[in-house]
């Protein structure tokens, strides 16, 4: 049993690389605004085209040892690196959610996810066709586990009745009302740079993100994925940043990251061990401090970064959320659009 499980993920791992190698195209051809079916695949510099087992996800690259067969000039570390983490993630999410509908719509989203990280990582540029499509795809599979819903109960005898607890909690509300606070819980947040920074705390292209994966994950998550996002970029800013701190005795920065993440360690264990937040609006009063502090600790630190261009390196946040929104997808399918009792039929 245990073997067809292993080579059962084996064959999603291969379909992830060759996605992943997909993925590739969609991005580069972004940039250039070239059509991701047309021209076939070439070297971009040279502009051969290139033979079919140039194009082996992982293992073209290591037999011709990361370059080019024609130019010989360096390919880049990306190609393999996307093919290897989109398999790693398809295999993920299909342990997570088996062999059904919704694994279809979750691969969908990862593969979307892991091409705006890539275009904000290489040349902090979020494309607008992407995150509309990562919007589209949560508007559809809430209205398809909508649908889902719905038809058993119409087959009983009591029958399918709207209802206004209906309406206020079924994936599409919950998908559109996440959108909207996706976009307006970051419109703020980028707004209150200008008291801080002098400029938005965050681009416009990490607006449409927290919209994308509001529509995803729907309203009750996407504040979760905002403060994962927070926590993140404060992981991956922080030594540079610390060491910039230190040098400089700013003691107000560090006071707002040791409360932020001294609160989010309470949070997150009396989460998890307590019943503290069985109420809900205990536990969204206390989610909205842990935003606000994480919020604070965040913009103090891009303006410490934007204020610094020259000894660290600033981090667009855009990846952070969708890393947060990845993680989100693969390690809780209950939480996946607020629809636990559907991924579990």
């Amino acid at each position: 049993m245990l073997f067809y499980l292993l080579l059962i993920l084996f064959f999603v791992f291969c379909i992830g690389t060759v996605i992943g190698s997909f993925l590739n195209v969609v991005i580069l051809r972004a940039f250039s605004g070239e059509s991701i079916v047309l021209p076939p695949s070439k070297c971009p510099k040279c502009g051969n085209k290139l033979k079919w087992w140039h194009n082996i996800p992982i293992i073209s690259y290591i037999l011709l040892r990361g370059k080019c067969y024609f130019c010989h000039e360096k390919i880049s570390i990306q190609y393999p690196i996307v093919e290897f983490l989109t398999g790693v993630i398809f295999v993920a999410v299909f342990f997570k959610f088996g062999l059904q509908v919704d694994t279809l719509f979750a691969f969908a989203i990862a593969a979307l996810l892991i091409v705006i990280s890539v275009t904000d990582i290489k040349e902090r540029v979020v494309f607008d066709m992407h995150t509309y499509s990562l919007i589209l795809v949560g508007l559809v599979y809430n209205l398809y586990a909508t649908i889902v819903q719905i038809i058993p109960q119409i087959d009983t005898i009591v029958g399918f009745h709207i209802t206004t607890q209906w309406c206020l909690t079924n994936p599409v509300t919950n998908s559109l009302l996440g959108l909207i606070l996706g976009v307006v819980v970051m419109e703020i947040a980028a707004r209150i740079g200008y008291l801080i920074a002098g400029e938005r705390a965050f681009g416009e292209g990490d607006t449409y993100i927290a919209a994308g994966l509001g529509a995803v994950f729907g309203w009750s998550n996407v504040i979760l994925i905002i403060v994962m996002a927070i926590i993140l970029q404060l992981l991956f800013t922080l030594p540079l940043f610390l060491k910039k701190l230190a040098h400089n005795g700013d003691w107000k920065t560090l006071i707002s990251l040791t409360l932020f993440f001294v609160y989010a360690i309470g949070f997150f264990a009396a989460d998890k061990f307590t019943a503290l937040f069985d109420n809900i609006f205990v536990h969204l009063l206390c989610m909205g401090v842990l935003f606000v502090l994480g919020i604070a600790a965040c913009l103090f630190v891009v303006k410490g970064l934007k204020n610094n261009k020259d000894n660290l390196t600033y981090l667009p946040f855009g990846p952070a959320l969708a890393i947060a929104g990845l993680l989100l997808l693969v390690t809780n399918a209950n939480l996946l659009l607020g629809l636990g009792a559907l991924l579990h039929h």
